[in-house]
């Protein structure tokens, strides 16, 4: 597909503004520590499409996402910065209720049409095998709704946060094949903040503007390349007996190219 001068134009500041808003970004694919010692300097890397990922919802959706962009620094002094953007696309739905389809987008730590993501840790207890840090990760990801009537605009901006406690174990690692497999849990507390106009538009004015919940992450990761993640999380301030009061779990599979 081309773009005239025009369009590509629209595309670039939409892409920036976004980028900008997105900044200060729920979360992205939890990025481990392989040092075992102290590092004796600082690093900065950046990466393009690095990571390919399925994920599979107990709101019965199956999608597809590309890590497009990842910017990482990792501090001598123990502290961890990423800014990463995602896309991601769903393959099929299960569930033909609108609100929850567009709730699952909602609760997909990595999911809209673009998720941008920052992310820092301080690690506070490392050894050669495990690692305890705390974590915060904040974010905007930009999510299409189903139609609208009247050719309303049916998409809408979601702003995420979240902070938490990390465990990192290695559990096995063999230098001869260069192999290792790491384990880590993530508990943490979740804030979701939707403008009051959206809420009533795709969430029927169930869901609070400002909602808060928690999140429990568990995770494998094999050879740096193959990651597996089970996450489940709740929003707690809204009506119990409602749509959106239900524990959402997540499996994420992840690969390294």
């Amino acid at each position: 597909m081309k773009l005239n001068a025009k369009s590509a134009l629209k595309y670039s500041i939409f892409l920036v503004v976004f980028l900008l808003q997105g900044a200060f970004c729920h979360a992205q694919l939890l990025e481990l520590d392989y040092t075992k010692d102290k590092r004796e300097e600082s690093s900065f890397r950046a990466q393009l499409i690095r990571t390919g990922i399925i994920g599979v919802s107990s709101l019965k959706h199956v999608d597809v996402t590309v890590e497009g962009l990842k910017l990482r620094f990792d501090s001598k002094k123990r502290t961890h910065l990423a800014f990463t953007i995602y896309g991601t696309r769903t393959i099929w739905r299960g569930n033909r209720i609108d609100e929850l389809n567009t709730f699952d987008f909602l609760m997909n730590p990595i999911g809209g049409t673009v998720n941008g993501s920052f992310f820092t840790s301080y690690s506070i207890n490392k050894n050669e095998l495990n690692n305890t840090k705390f974590a915060l990760s904040l974010g905007k990801k930009w999510i299409q709704g189903p139609p609208l009537p009247n050719f309303k605009n049916s998409s809408f901006f979601d702003n995420y946060g979240r902070l938490g406690w990390i465990y990192q174990r290695t559990l096995a690692e063999d230098a001869l094949t260069n192999s290792a497999l790491y384990f880590w849990a993530f508990p943490s507390m979740i804030i979701h903040q939707v403008s009051k106009e959206n809420r009533i538009k795709f969430f029927n004015n169930q869901l609070d503007p400002f909602s808060y919940g928690y999140a429990l992450e568990f995770g494998l990761e094999y050879n740096t390349k193959l990651k597996v993640t089970l996450i489940g999380q709740q929003i707690l301030n809204t009506d119990p007996s409602g749509d959106f009061s239900n524990f959402v779990a997540r499996l994420i599979f992840g690969y390294r190219f």
